[in-house]
This record gives C-alpha cells, sequence and structure tokens, in this order.
C-alpha cells in the first residue's frame, strides 16, 4: 500500500510539528474512507525512521470495545511491510473483567518495548476492568517514560468520546495519563477545536483529497451522492426501491468490465434484549428483509458478529467479513450491526439502507463513509457519467435523526438552455503515441555533461562508505534537513523500485542514456538514477517538452451544463456558508432547513473571497447573465496534458457567462499555494489554449484567470486570453476592471 502525493503530504505536516524538545498536541482532520490508518501507519514508521536515536513506544486508543481494534491491528501490520521502517511490532492489548479475573494468578504487567505499538480499545481502561481497576497502564506508561521512552499519543477518532464528551472516570482519567506524559499527541478527529491556539491544525479536504492534481490522478472516494431520504415510506416502499435501483447498477457495473460486483449494505441495530415485543417486531422485520431479498434473486449475508451469522448461500454462516469485502465476491447485500462491523471496509458497497423499524441509529458521515470509499480509483472521470463515481443513500428515519447535511442542487429552468464551454484535446490519439524528436538524446547527453562534476558530488554525499550507506533528506522543517541513512541494501532497493515505478515515462526515456553515462564515468547506475530522479525532474521534463513530436490542439465543446442535479453530503454545518443566491446564480440550492436553503457551501478560505467579490459585481452592475461555482464532476472543465504526457482535466472553480456571452473562467489558489508545481502546469495548459494554431478557437469568448488569495484576502490574478483579439493588457487590472472589461466586450 503506497501513500498518495496528498496522504503523504498531510503526512508530513505532522511529522513537521514534532518538536523533541517540547510536547506538541496535533488535530488531524480527514473524510471517512481517506486512509487515515494507512496515514497513522506511515507516520509510525517515519517517526521512527526520522529519529533513530530515540527510544520510542506508540499507544493507540480507539473509542470502540468491538472490532475496531483488532481491525487496527490487522491493517497495520499489512501496511507496515511498505512502509519506510517496517521493524516494529504491533499489539492489541485486551483487558479482562477484574470481577472475573482469577486473583490467586499473578496479574500481567505490559512491559515497555522499543518502537512498539499499544492499541486499546475503550473496554481496557473501562470501568471494571484489570488494567485500570489494577492501574497496570498507569505503570506501564510510568515505567516507559521514567525509563527514557517516549511516549506517542494515537487518539483515534478523539471526536468520540475523550475529555468533555465521555462519563467515564477511567477513560477520562486514561486521557489525561496518556495527555499529560506523551511527547506528542495526534487526535485524529472529525471536529477540531479551531478556537483553541494550543494544538496544531492539520485538515485534509474531501474536495483535495479527490482532485487528481494533487492527488497522483487518483480518485479514492466516489463524489456523486444520490439520496432518497423520505421518512413518508414505509420500511417496504423503500426497500423495493433501493432493490429495484441496486440490480440497474449491478449491470452498470457488469457493462465496465473491471471486476468489480457492487454491495448494498442494511444497517440495523440490535433487538431489545428487555422488551419482547419490540424484539418480536425486530425479528420479523429483519425475516421479511431477508425474504423481499431473496425473492428479487440477491445474495445476502447477515453479519451481527461472529458467533451470529446468516446467508441464503448454501455455506449460511460459514464466511467472514474479509471474504465479501473482495471486490469479486459474488455477495450482493450485507445486514450488519454498526458495532461488530466498525472498522470494517468494503470499498464494492455502494449503495447504504436504512429502514426504520430495524435501525435507530443516526445516519452520519461514518455510515456512509462506507459507501464513498472508490474500489477503483485509477479509473478515469471525465464527467459525471461513470457508475463507480456515485454512491447511493436510501433512508426513511426521521430528519431529526440524521446527522448528515445534504444540499440539492438544481439548474434553474431558465437557465437550462444556456451553454458552457469546455476544452477538449482533439489529438489524444495521436499523443499516446507520440514520440520524441531526434535531439532529445543529444540534448539530454549535453546536461549529462554539464552537470557531470555536480553529480558525481551528490553521488559521493549519498552514498557513502562505498555505497554501503545511503543517506537521504526525509524532509525538511524550518529551513533545516531532516536526514536519514539507510544502511540495509534491500530497503535501499524497495525505495529505488518505488522511485523507478513512480517515473515509468521517464525512466523510459532516458534508462540506455544513464546507463551508459554511468558506466563511463564508473558511477553505480542505481546511484545516477536516484540523484537524477531526485533532483533534476524538472529540468530532464524541460528537456521532452522542447522535443516533443506531437503538441496537443484544442477544440471547444459548446455545451448545457451536466448533471441538472446534484447532491453535497456534509457531517456538520459548514463554517463558510454564503449568501443567500441571486437571480442569476446558476443554481437553486435546497439545503435541510430553511436556514441552509439557496445558501452555497465552500471548501475555503479562499473560494469564499472570491465567492464575494463576484456575488458584489453581480449585485452592483447588472451585467451576469449566470454564475455559479462549478461542481467538480460537470462537464465544464479544460483537458490539459501533466509532465509525463497525461491527459487531465481542470475543473474551473467559478463560471461566469456575461450579458454579452463573453465567459470568464475562475481557478481559485491559496497565497502560499499548496502546490506550485501543479498550479505551473495549469498555467502552461491555459497559455497554451490561446496559443494554439486556430486563433478563433476562442475568440472572443472566453478567458481563464487563476485567482491566488492570501491570507488578508487580497487578490492577486494572471489572466489567459486571446490577445489579438483583446487589446488590453487585462493582467494589468484590479479585479473589479477585469470584470467591467469583460462584462463589456463587444461580441461580433
Amino acid at each position: 500500500m503506497q501513500l498518495t502525493s496528498i496522504q503523504l503530504s498531510k503526512v508530513q505536516e505532522i511529522l513537521d510539528y514534532y518538536n523533541p524538545e517540547k510536547k506538541v498536541i496535533c488535530e488531524f482532520k480527514a473524510p471517512t474512507g481517506s486512509g487515515k490508518t494507512l496515514m497513522a501507519s506511515y507516520f509510525i514508521s517515519a517517526m521512527i525512521n526520522n529519529n533513530s536515536d530515540d527510544k520510542f513506544i506508540f499507544v493507540i486508543a480507539t473509542p470502540s470495545s468491538s472490532s475496531l481494534p483488532a481491525f487496527f491491528e490487522q491493517k497495520l501490520n499489512k501496511y507496515k511491510v511498505d512502509l519506510p521502517f517496517s521493524k516494529f511490532d504491533v499489539e492489541y492489548i485486551q483487558s479482562p473483567s477484574s470481577a472475573k479475573a482469577d486473583k490467586t494468578e499473578a496479574i500481567q504487567k505490559i512491559l515497555p518495548e522499543i518502537n512498539k505499538v499499544y492499541i486499546f480499545g475503550k473496554a481496557s481502561f473501562g470501568k471494571g476492568r484489570i488494567l485500570s481497576e489494577y492501574k497496570i497502564i498507569d505503570d506501564f506508561v510510568i515505567s516507559a517514560v521514567d525509563k527514557g521512552y517516549k511516549l506517542i499519543y494515537i487518539r483515534d477518532e478523539a471526536h468520540i468520546g475523550g475529555e468533555k464528551k465521555d462519563n467515564s472516570e477511567e477513560a477520562q482519567n486514561f486521557e489525561n495519563l496518556m495527555t499529560s506524559k506523551a511527547s506528542f499527541v495526534l487526535k485524529m478527529t472529525a471536529t477540531p477545536d479551531f478556537k483553541n491556539p494550543q494544538t496544531k491544525k492539520i485538515v485534509l479536504k474531501e474536495s483535495t483529497l479527490n482532485n487528481p492534481l494533487l492527488n497522483d490522478g487518483k480518485f479514492l472516494l466516489k463524489t456523486h451522492p444520490v439520496s432518497l431520504l423520505n421518512k413518508n415510506l414505509e420500511d417496504t416502499e423503500l426497500l423495493e426501491d433501493a432493490i429495484k435501483n441496486f440490480k440497474k447498477i449491478k449491470q452498470e457495473y457488469a457493462k465496465l468490465n473491471i471486476g468489480i460486483r457492487p454491495a448494498m449494505l442494511i444497517q440495523v441495530d440490535n433487538d431489545s434484549a428487555t422488551d419482547k415485543i419490540k424484539s418480536q417486531l425486530f425479528n420479523e422485520a429483519l425475516e421479511s428483509i431477508k425474504k423481499k431479498l431473496t425473492s428479487s434473486g440477491l445474495a445476502w449475508v447477515q453479519y451481527f458478529g461472529n458467533n451470529d451469522k446468516d446467508s441464503n448461500r448454501v455455506y449460511k454462516n460459514n464466511f467472514t467479513l474479509d471474504d465479501i469485502t473482495e471486490n469479486n465476491n459474488e455477495i450482493d447485500v450485507v445486514i450488519f450491526k454498526i458495532g461488530p462491523a466498525t472498522g470494517w471496509d468494503i470499498p464494492r458497497a455502494c449503495m447504504i439502507v436504512q429502514l426504520r423499524n430495524v435501525s435507530s441509529s443516526n445516519l452520519n458521515i461514518q455510515t456512509i463513509g462506507r459507501i464513498k470509499r472508490n474500489p477503483y480509483p485509477n479509473l478515469e472521470r471525465p464527467n459525471n457519467e461513470v457508475i463507480t463515481d456515485n454512491y447511493y443513500i436510501y433512508s426513511n428515519t426521521k430528519e431529526e435523526d440524521n446527522d448528515l447535511m445534504l444540499y440539492n442542487y438544481q439548474v434553474r429552468q431558465k437557465f437550462e438552455n444556456e451553454t458552457f464551454l469546455s476544452i477538449d484535446i482533439a489529438n489524444k490519439k495521436d499523443l499516446s503515441g507520440a514520440n520524441l524528436q531526434p535531439n532529445f538524446i543529444k540534448l539530454f547527453k549535453d546536461f549529462l555533461s554539464d552537470y557531470k562534476h555536480i553529480i558525481h558530488q551528490q553521488v559521493n554525499e549519498a552514498f557513502v562508505d562505498d555505497g554501503e550507506k545511503y543517506v537521504k533528506i526525509l524532509n525538511s522543517a524550518n529551513g533545516k534537513h531532516i536526514y536519514s541513512t539507510v544502511t540495509n541494501p534491500f530497503i535501499f532497493l524497495r525505495d529505488y523500485q518505488r522511485l523507478i515505478a513512480a517515473n515509468r515515462y521517464i525512466y523510459g526515456i532516458i534508462k540506455a542514456t544513464v546507463e551508459d553515462f554511468a558506466t563511463k564515468e564508473k558511477l553505480q547506475k542505481e546511484f545516477v538514477f536516484t540523484i537524477l530522479l531526485d533532483n533534476y525532474k524538472k529540468d530532464i521534463l524541460d528537456i521532452i517538452s522542447k522535443t516533443r513530436i506531437c503538441n496537443p490542439t484544442y477544440k471547444i465543446t459548446e455545451q448545457q451544463y451536466d448533471p441538472k442535479s446534484y447532491v453535497e453530503v456534509f457531517s456538520e454545518r459548514q463554517e463558510r456558508e454564503e449568501k443567500v443566491s441571486k437571480r442569476d446564480y446558476l443554481f437553486d440550492i435546497n439545503g435541510d432547513d430553511t436556514v441552509n436553503g439557496n445558501r452555497q457551501p465552500l471548501d475555503s478560505d479562499p473560494e469564499k473571497v472570491v465567492f464575494d467579490k463576484i456575488y458584489d459585481f453581480s449585485d452592483d452592475s447588472d451585467m451576469v447573465k449566470l454564475w455559479a461555482k462549478n461542481q467538480p464532476t460537470s462537464n465544464i472543465f479544460g483537458e490539459y496534458l501533466d509532465d509525463v504526457n497525461n491527459v487531465r482535466h481542470s475543473y474551473f472553480d467559478f463560471i461566469i457567462k456575461f450579458k454579452n456571452d463573453f465567459y470568464l473562467y475562475v481557478e481559485v489558489k491559496g497565497d502560499p499555494d499548496i502546490d506550485e508545481e501543479k498550479t505551473a502546469l495549469l498555467k502552461k495548459a491555459y497559455a497554451d489554449y490561446f496559443e494554439s494554431n486556430d486563433r478563433d478557437l476562442f475568440s472572443p469568448k472566453l478567458a481563464i484567470a487563476v485567482f491566488q488569495v492570501n491570507k488578508k484576502g487580497n487578490i492577486k490574478f494572471q489572466t489567459f486570453y486571446d490577445k489579438h483579439a483583446i487589446k488590453e493588457e487585462l493582467n494589468n487590472m484590479s479585479v473589479d476592471q477585469l470584470l467591467n472589461k469583460l462584462s463589456s466586450l463587444e461580441i461580433k
């Protein structure tokens, strides 16, 4: 398992906060399904690898007394083989009840071991448990600190229980002990305390996670929710509708021929242990569900724990959660209880069904997270037509029982026939087989010759003791490099293979030339490739770009906005909900209640600044026909080539159509920028659009602007446009002047 670029950057943010001289508390917020356990695993590995002189112990506490701690242990052991440092042990510590303990036997202590990871479930430090009653956890932590170990405390799902919400005195004591003795605290939480200046905040947004520009072209989460939330429907009606649509979904998946069988999840609660009537009604409703699924030809399993399983398949209860998780498993429907299945992942699941008569749990973001994971993250998604991008929410529970906020977008009827421009690469097929000009080899050889002495120097600095040790820069913090020395050749070769795999395109082009260079200069070829791909990738890409035989040509597609309707799901009230949308806003937006009606949720402070600017201009000038925050699954995007010749899509953040039928598309960035290299790629593509051989391509229809917003709310921008059609220098204007100018152009 490998981290994507954005996952790695967030782990790096956390690592940069570690200070061996003082305690630091970090709060990390990331969407359900974003790979938090994998990121936590990498954090542990990197902490050990980066600080080889320190003695660490890691304590992970989960809020659940069910199988979540066991799943955490299982995942850590699975992930660690691919981590920078993997020689650490993981143990899930379970505590028996003090009432049942044999008092005649010695009670086992927990002994600190260097770099070991200890996982505790909530029950381990609860009331009536040996670990808390006999102060075994206290002795373990205090002993470890006294012996010079640095305690790294990781609190999973910190918003559940914890300091203020947990009434258990034992849990409170555990939390206080860990926080007071730890050298570093990492709280993985859905609700960071932004008002507390004492804690460091790291936030990974869903929009960032699913931005292919930032995340290696991968889509880790499904982005398009389809919901049917109707408290007036009976269970049978809702289930019938869900089954009908699920069968259609199965057919669509089958057409893709990607080896993925979708799954429907039906979440139920425990039946009453004290009320016999409620228990009987629960069991009758459950049997009715099973009969309906069977008569509809769907294969189902019931999982209420390892000792309470059933299925309509011949193997009945002879299955595991791992079995039904596999992408090609035959099971269509999983009926489960939230407790026993906590921490379980099934990416092929695309539909969640909650029925009033068998479920009273809240429909929350953790529940929805079970169906948002994308089983096929490398599937290219040029628009919203790919079935694997959809997730389906069916519930007839009361709105007040749901923790979700849904925003339903609908293109206003008066704008349904309005068209927008999208930009396609016309010669994709030619580009996919494009070769480099013969002079590439000469230019690259000249580059190697010019940098020969520097490459020798850098090889000698990085590979010391005749190449037996490899000194590499792990990361940079506060202007200083943090180094690590690799002495195990197998670890170097593993990292080397990853480097080559991540740069396959470049490696294939330069392989023969570099091998000749290494032989001539009497250098180990692996050392040369490492230095070139780590330090000179941009220079090599520049030479490739200059010598590419086939360059992209572009065409305009004019079309109505699609999809006409769209749903966004949030787990909490958006902090940046904007003004009530205007008469010229593209969408009607209906929230869950009157407070949220026709208000536009935004992703960031820079977006808020830009939204306000466009809103105010529209209000004052009466020159805007329509505008909107563009949806990331719409058909309004620009195609471009990334640095290794792959076709990518840029979904513009804001789209404006003035009354003169001129378009302005706005890309919003922060200042400082989260990824300057990607922004540079976009700017290059936007410039290429208007330097096309066909000068009438956009003229005079479109301009594209990159707005960069700093923390004070000031905007600086760069605009790309046809300078043959528009003679003024737009980049010398203010934002208001730019909007005024484009809205007043005479379109011929």
